[in-house]
């Protein structure tokens, strides 16, 4: 059984920040850093710290949108995922490409959801106290504004279906752990 742990976020981060000498890289790869630490531990304020203020998301399946805009909308969106759980997904980068305003990330997804909430969506042969996730794999824009925040994130997944949820150990990150 898989073990879906946030830590292996931001591994590759780190390993970049071992040699990286550019102040203005460092700052972008610190701050997303800072960004997915506070999201997978669930820290709200830290978590839109990390942002400009009023950041646009934009989430695409195909031609639809469905990210947060501005926010307030974005506070909602991550409130929900922090309650629900899933902000402890496994995004494990393999590819960054660092550009002058922009960090571009590649790796496999996996997003937990509670088997309760998966019984509320219809899934019968979840059980309540196990955890479950999707798979996939996700490209991710991340946009600097010029005092190093992030402007927003343009994201492409392509996930199985909550139908092909497979069952999966969770290892949550606690927010300001040391590791």
């Amino acid at each position: 059984m898989d073990t879906v742990d946030s830590r292996e976020n931001w591994k590759l981060i780190d390993h970049l920040l071992e040699t990286e000498q550019d102040p203005w890289r460092i700052q972008m790869l610190s701050q997303l850093r800072q960004h997915m630490q506070a999201e997978c531990g669930g820290a709200l304020e830290e978590l839109m710290s990390t942002m400009v203020a009023e950041p646009v998301f934009h989430n695409w399946s195909g031609t639809t949108d469905s990210g947060a805009k501005g926010s307030n909308d974005l506070k909602a969106f991550y409130s929900g995922l922090i309650s629900s759980g899933s902000n402890r997904f496994q995004y494990a980068i393999e590819r960054i490409v660092i550009g002058d305003d922009t960090l571009v990330t590649e790796g496999e997804i996996q997003i937990p959801f509670s088997g309760a909430m998966l019984q509320t969506m219809g899934r019968t042969d979840a059980q309540a106290q196990c955890f479950y996730a999707t798979k996939g794999r996700t490209v991710t824009f991340w946009p600097f504004s010029e005092d190093g925040k992030i402007i927003g994130e343009d994201i492409y997944s392509s996930t199985t279906e909550l139908q092909e949820a497979v069952e999966v150990n969770l290892n949550p990150y606690i927010f300001g752990e040391s590791i």
